[in-house]
């Protein structure tokens, strides 16, 4: 008899998936890539270990290529738990034949001959194959057929829309799936892992300097709000226009001069306030740039050799011994958006006026963020 999926998960984990026999619906189990895995046909365990890593490529560096490995296991993790084992079951055939096709069409790069052709040189960046044209026939350009093979469609969709088998060679699909796939998984740890730990550290030096802007708003704002309440300074009144700068010994004249500097006051201390919070954003934007930067040279400086070399051809041979059963599919799911991977670029012509006048003030949103930090660290 052979035995379902779910069946040998509950052997291999027990209760940690939470399948637990009751009179009661079964609680759906929490999928575990390092757990729930076939992982004895590679040698993926081995080399996502601290000690291999630290060993090989230093403490610091390995420390690095963990958070990526963590963060890639926790996308995936989460990805495979959304999905239903109905879902996975409900996948139509040409689905899992594109699925499948990206899997193998990623595997025919890779590894330690990546860089290098059949006869050990360093590989030429790949080049479009033109076809050439035939004087005879019209000189109309190639037209691409609205169809095609899969690889063709696939490429079209969601890589190169003008891609066309009789123009480009299997080395530029391979090269281009590998490329994308590879730029897709940087990416994703760029966004979760590198940007908010660069936001983190600007904040933590922008905190102080927020924090005077916004005890010198709530200074003004109490001298104003205790100034109107007294009768000192009515709102919206103007000191006389005869008033001038010489002072007037009586009573009378001295809270005149009062009024005007307290006036005066009203006029300057927003635009100062206004400037501070303009600095500071200015400061925000430039310094997390440049954090961000800094962190991802370093990042890929310490994993990029490791990911081409070792961590991308074990996966796929992870993949690979798990063909077919449900959490392959689930997984190939979840990572097939990596294979896509396209820096989005702002069409700045499809921007109207309305659309920017919506957009808040930049220099509010860095204070939020400024503060939502402090929270999230307890800093304030």
């Amino acid at each position: 008899m052979v035995k379902t999926e779910e069946a040998v998960c509950a052997e291999n984990c027990g209760s940690r998936c939470g399948r637990r026999r009751s009179g009661k619906t079964p609680v759906r189990y929490r999928f575990n890539f390092m757990k729930h895995m076939n992982l004895r046909q590679s040698n993926y365990e081995a080399i996502t270990s601290m000690p291999y890593l630290a060993d090989k490529y230093g403490e610091k560096c390995a420390h690095n290529i963990i958070l990526f490995v963590k963060c890639i296991h926790k996308q995936i993790n989460s990805g495979v738990n959304i999905i239903s084992d109905m879902q996975a079951r409900s996948i139509l055939p040409w689905t899992k034949v594109r699925l499948f096709l990206l899997l193998v069409t990623l595997s025919q790069r890779g590894g330690a001959d990546y860089w290098l052709d059949k006869e050990g040189e360093i590989r030429e960046q790949p080049k479009t194959k033109v076809k050439e044209k035939d004087p005879k026939t019209s000189k109309e350009p190639h037209l691409v057929q609205p169809y095609g093979t899969l690889i063709e469609e696939i490429m079209r969709q969601n890589i190169n829309e003008n891609f066309s088998e009789a123009q480009h060679d299997e080395n530029y699909v391979f090269s281009s799936i590998w490329a994308n796939f590879m730029e897709g998984l940087i990416n994703h740890f760029l966004e979760k892992v590198i940007i908010p730990n660069s936001e983190k550290k600007v904040c933590q030096q922008l905190y102080k300097p927020m924090m005077k802007i916004i005890s010198l708003y709530n200074e003004y704002n109490e001298l104003m709000e205790k100034s109107e309440r007294n009768g000192f300074l009515p709102a919206n009144r103007e000191p006389p226009a005869s008033l001038t700068d010489s002072e007037d010994p009586t009573e009378s004249g001295k809270l005149q001069t009062a009024q005007r500097l307290l006036w005066q006051a009203r006029q300057d201390i927003p635009k100062t306030i206004s400037k501070e919070l303009t600095l500071l954003s200015e400061m925000y934007a430039t310094l997390s740039a440049d954090e961000q930067d800094f962190e991802l040279d370093e990042f890929v400086c310490s994993a990029e050799e490791y990911i081409e070399l070792e961590y991308l051809p074990c996966l796929i041979d992870v993949l690979f011994a798990n063909c077919g059963t449900l959490h392959f599919w689930k997984i190939m799911i979840v990572l097939e958006p990596f294979f896509y991977y396209i820096e989005e670029i702002v069409d700045e012509d499809s921007s109207s006026f309305q659309e920017d006048s919506n957009k808040p003030d930049p220099r509010v949103v860095t204070l939020e963020k400024i503060c939502q930090v402090a929270a999230e660290q307890d800093w304030i």
